[in-house]
């Protein structure tokens, strides 16, 4: 299965990886090895996490407290955003 991260989401990435080193240098590297390991996850089993609203489901890396939020589409993996999940949850909506 082929993983699309979205515009959204490469900057969401970017985003996270840039917090997580200005907190602790490695730890951007650290976020990014997490996040390559839950893609390579999903890419095998696309539906292990719950669905969260309407298309998207819900990946949680409680190590970070990010969400992956991606959705199936034939045979293709679309990654929607990655989002700190300690926000409002209707900044998360906006997003989604």
């Amino acid at each position: 299965m082929q993983v699309v991260l979205l515009r959204g989401a490469e900057a969401d990435l970017l985003e996270l990886y840039v917090r997580a080193e200005e907190k602790q240098i490695g730890a951007g590297d650290r976020l990014y090895g997490m996040v390559d390991g839950a893609l390579t996850h999903l890419r095998k089993n696309p539906e292990i996490a719950p669905v969260y609203r309407g298309v998207y489901r819900r990946l949680v890396l409680p190590a970070f407290g990010i969400g992956i939020f991606y959705s199936v589409e034939a045979e293709r993996l679309m990654i929607g955003a990655l989002l700190d999940l300690r926000q409002d949850p209707k900044s998360i909506e906006r997003r989604l």
